[in-house]
């Protein structure tokens, strides 16, 4: 990872952490992954694989940086990213990342931050390995009280590449325990896709590794068009458990899409989602990106 990434994200970081999906638990993804349904894990490209696969940051030669914007009516919550990833400075892909989760949900009054650290490598021409490391940090109101919380713990992958546009993507998600697995779940994924430019499908699961005698599983999948290589539209679908107040537990349909505009120097896309059984469960996210 060059020096000028890290720089830049020490500058940039410092202003968006000022206070100025989709629980206080969640960890917030960017505008491809939410448009498709969160399904990513073959596809290993944009950044938001710094948090969904760390090891696609290794597959092409790329720099790229986004500043994301995410607000979710259910929960009141605003989430504001940065994240830049490098693969072209030298052998080992890089990436840093921050989101600053606030707002008001049911009392909870958070004001939480999350820092990524992230290499990435390749093994051959076809495969790359990838670790993260995460830092949460901030306060939460839990049952009545002010909760302060420092967590560390970090992701792990590995993505192939079949040929013929396939791909293929396996991570572990919060492989160090901390204190509070509702904000850290031990989590595995895998997932397929094609990609053969202008066209991309992937289809993911997600299973919650907490408790294997009641496995709580979660189906995505997701579909990209780019209209004159420059105008990709998405769409995307998941099915996902979920927990009600009275605390008992559901599962619910989301359909998710969005568009955009990429460029050789940059991009800008929105993406929004909504789930079928809960309509008041819907998210936008918006994505400013340059690439270097």
């Amino acid at each position: 990872m060059s020096v000028r990434l890290a720089s830049l994200l020490v500058v940039v970081t410092s202003v968006v952490a000022r206070p100025g999906q989709a629980d206080v638990f969640d960890e917030f993804h960017g505008v491809r992954s939410t448009a498709m349904g969160g399904a990513h894990q073959g596809l290993g490209t944009s950044n938001d694989t710094l948090t969904l696969n760390p090891a696609g940051m290794a597959l092409g030669k790329r720099y790229a940086i986004e500043a994301n914007y995410g607000y979710s009516p259910v929960d009141s919550l605003t989430h504001l990213n940065l994240s830049a990833v490098d693969s072209k400075s030298g052998p080992v892909a890089g990436g840093l990342g921050y989101t600053h989760d606030r707002g008001d949900p049911k009392g909870v009054d958070a004001n939480l931050h999350r820092a990524y650290l992230a290499a990435a490598y390749p093994l051959g021409e076809f495969m790359a390995f990838g670790i993260s490391m995460r830092h949460i940090r901030g306060t939460f109101v839990d049952a009545g009280s002010k909760r302060e919380v420092a967590l560390y713990t970090g992701d792990v992958g590995l993505i192939s590449r079949l040929g013929q546009g396939i791909g293929l993507g396996l991570s572990a998600h919060n492989i160090v325990k901390t204190d509070l697995s509702r904000m850290t779940p031990l989590t595995f994924a895998g997932g397929i896709a094609w990609d053969a430019a202008p066209f991309a499908v992937a289809v993911d699961a997600d299973i919650d590794g907490r408790n294997w005698h009641h496995r709580l599983t979660t189906y995505r999948a997701g579909a990209e068009y780019f209209v004159a290589n420059v105008f990709p539209l998405r769409l995307g679908w998941s099915y996902a458990p979920f927990g009600r107040d009275d605390g008992s537990t559901g599962h619910e349909h989301i359909l998710s899409g969005g568009a955009g505009w990429v460029s050789p120097g940059g991009m800008i896309a929105v993406a929004g989602s909504r789930s079928l059984q809960r309509r008041d469960n819907w998210k936008v996210v918006a994505t400013l990106g340059f690439f270097l």
